[in-house]
């Protein structure tokens, strides 16, 4: 056992973590998502954002004098890799995760993050099935439960009384709680979901027979659960067939890829955002500026939630060390701690919450309705 493995099971006096032989011994901190492959660009954006934190914490000395050596894997986006990684990081003597991204792969991953007893901080799974537990598992994101009704108050408000829903069984986990979710309180508030069409974009037919299944649904509305690019390619197939049903898409799509793979097809599609574009704060225009500049591109809600994720495990980490405690009972303790934009905290269960914004695709960009 290497010595920050010990951060796992153990609580550790402030002293020993200042105390090393020759050089300082690295705190090794995981991150697993989908970084490869269609739909990568939000695992991309989280990785993008957590080596930002981590470099400026080296910069700082680290944790305690301890660098923060950083082990990147690729999930695949699949749960049964997710299951795989747990045990390697529990090998590599990891001594906490950050990721994953979507639901599937965070269930895959939940009995090797509680066997290991590995503190892993997720910075976006909202699934109803990983909140409200007492295990090693974080989470950053508001439930299925929150982000779906939202979707359905917003939907009567709109006046559209049947709605049909596409769902990425690639990441059934999420998908399947979102819908049930968005159901339950559609219905209670008077409307009707007219078809559930699950899809699999590596399916033979691709996009086109889900697209062929919504426009007969009989629906007024389309809502579609699923990542940025298979939302785009839905919305290209919907347009493409000459219908102008008002489109949804599950806060999940609500990356930079939506509009460029969609252009002209996403125009008008609606999408929940768990962080405020539009912020002017300089902290937030900080870490806007720092990541264009670093990597070429605009953050996205995966960037904000993952540099809050990792921002609360520093915090753990400090925590733990400066009073003699466990990491998981450091995190718990945390208050009111700074995020990009909003003041972060975990609940009894390790699970804390976004706030959100509605927004609509304009001439190419997202706007808050």
């Amino acid at each position: 056992m290497t010595y920050f493995s010990r951060f796992r099971t153990f609580i550790l006096p402030a002293a020993l973590l200042l105390a090393s032989c020759g050089e300082p011994e690295p705190v090794k901190i995981g991150f697993v998502a989908g970084i490869s492959g269609a739909g990568a660009d939000t695992g991309l954006a989280a990785r993008n954002a957590l080596m930002m934190v981590v470099d400026e914490v080296n910069e700082k000395g680290g944790i305690n004098g301890h660098p923060i050596e950083l082990v990147i894997r690729d999930d695949q986006k699949s749960g049964d890799v997710g299951r795989q990684l747990m045990n390697e990081f529990h090998e590599l003597g990891v001594t906490a995760v950050i990721g994953p991204i979507i639901s599937s792969v965070g269930y895959g991953m939940l009995p090797g993050i509680n066997e290991h007893k590995i503190i892993t901080i997720s910075p976006t799974v909202s699934a109803l099935e990983l909140a409200g537990k007492d295990d090693h598992l974080f989470r950053m994101n508001s439930t299925t439960s929150e982000n779906a009704g939202a979707y359905a108050r917003k939907q009567v408000e709109l006046g559209r009384k049947k709605v049909a829903l596409a769902l990425d069984h690639a990441n059934a986990t999420f998908t399947e709680s979102w819908a049930n979710e968005f159901q339950r309180q559609y219905v209670d508030l008077g409307g009707e979901v007219v078809a559930r069409i699950p899809f699999n974009q590596k399916g033979e037919s691709g996009f086109s027979d889900p697209a062929e299944q919504l426009l007969a649904s009989g629906a007024d509305a389309f809502l579609l659960v699923a990542n940025g690019f298979d939302s785009a390619q839905l919305s290209l197939q919907i347009r493409k067939r000459g219908a102008t049903h008002p489109i949804a898409a599950a806060e999940w799509a609500a990356s930079e890829q939506l509009i460029a793979m969609g252009g002209a097809a996403v125009e008008g599609l609606e999408v929940l955002q768990t962080y405020n574009r539009n912020d002017q704060s300089a902290h937030f225009l900080k870490f806007v500026d720092a990541y264009k500049a670093r990597f070429n591109s605009i953050p996205g809600y995966t960037s904000v939630a993952t540099h809050d994720a990792v921002t609360m495990l520093i915090a753990g980490l400090e925590k733990q060390a400066k009073d003699d405690i466990a990491l998981k009972d450091a995190l718990l303790q945390l208050r009111d701690v700074q995020g990009l934009q909003q003041m972060l905290s975990f609940n009894e269960y390790g699970d804390s919450g976004r706030q959100s914004y509605y927004l609509t695709i304009r001439n190419g960009q997202f706007v808050v309705q």
